[in-house]
């Protein structure tokens, strides 16, 4: 796969910043691609020299930035559906789940933003969630430029400790992958465990 996708990103020269770039923006429109490998072949580039590091890191930190905002401005439409029609439902949503979904990311929101570009499969709808909670455009962005910086710093990390092998790349992908699905696996057992633990939790007596 990562074979693949490498003759086709070399076989296109200066073009192949453009796909980093575009593939960067469609994790986040797309969940399923597999923009994470795209962007670590990035650092393989850079290693090579094939593509300068200052470019990749922009495009890709670019790209990320653009993809994040189109799921913020569908859960802005979103929210605005809802506050017009209540008692619809979009896309199986209903509007109950919609103000749960608005309070936990105006709690927990910034924390989220920071860490999303870290977090593949959902990282589109941290966005989505953030525009239907009205946060702040700008903010958001920026939290996502952040995340996005961090992450492509990393990742332009890995292509330098890989020397521009490709053997050694797809097994780096692979564990990366295994690994963060395992945490997110994890994460979401302990929120269940939790909201399980709560509702068996009795109501305490009123006081006499």
């Amino acid at each position: 796969m990562v074979e693949q996708i490498d003759q086709l990103i070399s076989s296109l020269g200066p073009l192949g910043l453009l796909v980093l770039g575009l593939a960067a923006a469609l994790e986040y429109i797309v969940p399923p691609f597999p923009g994470d490998t795209v962007t670590l072949l990035g650092g393989v580039y850079a290693v090579r020299g094939t593509q300068p590091w200052p470019l990749v890191f922009l495009v890709v930190t670019a790209g990320s930035v653009a993809g994040a905002a189109i799921n913020y401005a569908v859960g802005h439409w979103l929210a605005h559906r809802f506050a017009a029609h209540p008692e619809w439902s979009f896309f199986g949503i209903t509007h109950a789940r919609l103000e749960q979904v608005q309070a936990r990311m105006r709690r927990n929101g910034p924390w989220l933003l920071l860490a999303n570009r870290f977090i593949p499969g959902i990282r589109g709808l941290i966005f989505v969630a953030a525009g239907a909670a009205h946060m702040p455009r700008f903010n958001a962005l920026m939290l996502g430029a952040l995340s996005a910086m961090l992450h492509t710093g990393l990742v332009l990390g890995l292509g330098a400790a890989v020397g521009g092998n490709l053997e050694r790349l797809s097994a780096l992908v692979s564990r990366y992958q295994y690994a963060v699905v395992g945490l997110v696996v994890v994460g979401v057992v302990a929120v269940l465990v939790r909201m399980l633990a709560r509702r068996r939790t009795p109501a305490p007596d009123p006081e006499p």
